[in-house]
């Protein structure tokens, strides 16, 4: 028994001991990398976003030479740390894509779906897919109100194909959508989508003042109390039975 205490005292000894010497090797550079995210955080904070990348980038070369040393006490922790790290850069990118006036541009529109179309598997858990959904409906937005109705009509899309969970987005969207698809005369089409527009607003006036407009259009009037009460789906196989 005593000879059990003895050696459980010795690992303990052990124990300490790496846990110093890890402690002694890792600590300066763990420092370094945590002064380099707080004064990331700091510039994005401030919406300084390229000043912030650069803090960003630094934190995580320095939390990644960290990892390098193999550490065993410290090896969840900078894990964490590195998680934590990754996803607040790559929300501070997306910040800095869609600050002030870039998404008014074309370049700017341009380098912002670049950026969101090659992000990996990995990258995109950490961009919340409604700040896209968002982004994208003010990008069609803005085409919008220049008359650019095809472009308008493409990032609409983006925007109704992420499907987010939010049901006043939803239907700004599909709205915008069936105005563009009513003035191009694509009147199948437009039903379907102000129909939508009702699956989350069945109060929209605007919505259903469009959708009798197509149903005059295609002289199916007769059918609006169906049209008024289907999703979306049964609205396009409702079309094909009635014409």
């Amino acid at each position: 028994m005593e000879d059990n205490n003895i050696d459980n005292i010795e690992q303990k000894i052990k124990n300490l001991e790496e846990w110093n010497n890890e402690r002694a090797n890792i600590k300066p550079i763990l420092e370094i990398a945590v002064d380099c995210h707080n004064r990331a955080r700091r510039e994005s904070y401030w919406k300084n976003y390229e000043k912030a990348s650069e803090f960003f980038k630094q934190a995580i070369e320095n939390y990644k030479s960290a990892l390098k040393l193999n550490p065993k006490y410290y090896l969840q922790d900078v894990i964490e740390r590195v998680d934590s790290v990754i996803g607040e850069y790559m929300n501070n990118i997306f910040n800095l894509k869609i600050s002030g006036d870039r998404l008014k541009t074309e370049q700017g529109v341009i380098e912002y779906v670049e950026f969101i179309e090659n992000l990996n598997s990995e990258e995109k858990k950490y961009i919340d897919q409604y700040e896209i959904a968002l982004s994208y409906f003010k990008i069609g937005a803005i085409y919008f109100e220049d008359g650019n109705f095809d472009r308008a009509y493409e990032f609409f899309n983006k925007t109704a194909s992420l499907e987010c969970n939010r049901p006043f987005l939803n239907r700004d969207t599909y709205f915008k959508i069936g105005q563009i698809l009513f003035n191009k005369k694509r009147f199948k089409e437009a039903l379907v989508s102000f129909v939508s527009v009702l699956s989350f607003d069945r109060d929209n006036i605007g919505a259903v003042n469009h959708l009798d407009i197509c149903l005059k259009e295609l002289k199916i009037s007769e059918h609006r109390f169906k049209f008024l009460s289907a999703t979306p789906n049964e609205a396009k196989k409702l079309i094909m039975e009635v014409l």
